[in-house]
């Protein structure tokens, strides 16, 4: 999903020097924590459809084709994505009735590309995106897109490390704190602290959450998951933030899309192998 639709960051109360909340206790208390943590993390992996079929993914291709609101009226939301894992992605976003207007972008870390085309109605531009990540921005959606919609992978693979209840609208959740290790940060430790909402009824995410520090305050934002279907035995939530989304799992697809400058002309599912 595109940087147009990123998390919405939300005050949260008592965070730890880490950026989670705190989890009190004595030695022996967190140490039983952490194992439940673990354990809640085994139940979602396996109703997520088990770390076998989760591994086996090598790419994952969304689309979207919606209606969302833009100064009180509804406006189409087209969205075409191929995440090739661990290091490649091609994305095509259109909103050309909105100030994000047209974007395509692709990513091939094998051979260091990371372009980038926009037209917001005064003209195409192709460059490079902003990169303040040295040189890993890119990789970040990557990670994100199998966090969110895998939870764990062969490549991003979660540690839980400690797990509270807590209330997510009208469901009780477990809110598991993990750290990705490998994932790319500003201060160049590439280790990240994300938290899960998982249902305490399905082990579900309801919500992948992540936390920073904006000018001194600590900070917690989600990514809402819904509406769970089958996708070649694995778990999907076919609703991410209200965009309903279609999913396919190990498609067959044009490498050259991956290697050439973003071809807006050759069209929207240029993506499939013919």
């Amino acid at each position: 999903m595109t940087t147009a639709l990123m998390v919405a960051l939300l005050m949260v109360g008592s965070l730890g020097p880490n950026g989670f909340p705190e989890i009190k206790g004595t030695e022996s208390s967190l140490h039983d924590n952490r194992q439940e943590a673990e354990r809640l993390w085994e139940l979602a992996i396996t109703a997520k459809g088990g770390r076998e079929r989760l591994y086996a993914v090598n790419n994952l291709q969304i689309s979207i084709r919606e209606k969302v609101w833009y100064k009180f009226r509804r406006v189409p939301y087209i969205e075409e994505d191929l995440y090739v894992f661990p290091n490649k992605f091609w994305e095509w976003n259109d909103q050309k009735t909105t100030i994000f207007g047209f974007s395509l972008e692709m990513y091939n870390q094998d051979r260091a590309i990371n372009l980038w085309y926009t037209d917001h109605g005064k003209g195409a531009h192709m460059g490079r995106p902003f990169d303040l990540v040295h040189g890993k921005a890119a990789l970040i959606r990557l990670y994100d897109v199998q966090l969110r919609y895998f939870m764990e992978t062969k490549w991003v693979k979660p540690i839980p490390i400690s797990v509270h209840k807590a209330k997510l609208g009208r469901n009780s959740v477990d809110i598991v704190q993990t750290i990705v290790k490998g994932y790319p940060t500003k201060d160049g430790n590439d280790e990240e602290r994300i938290a899960f909402a998982l249902d305490q009824k399905t082990h579900l995410p309801l919500k992948v959450i992540y936390y920073t520090v904006t000018f001194g305050k600590k900070y917690s934002g989600g990514i809402p998951l819904s509406d769970y279907v089958d996708v070649a035995g694995i778990q999907m939530p076919s609703k991410v933030y209200d965009l309903r989304s279609i999913y396919q799992i190990n498609v067959d697809y044009d490498e050259q899309i991956l290697v050439r400058d973003p071809n807006v002309e050759a069209g929207i599912k240029q993506w499939s192998k013919k």
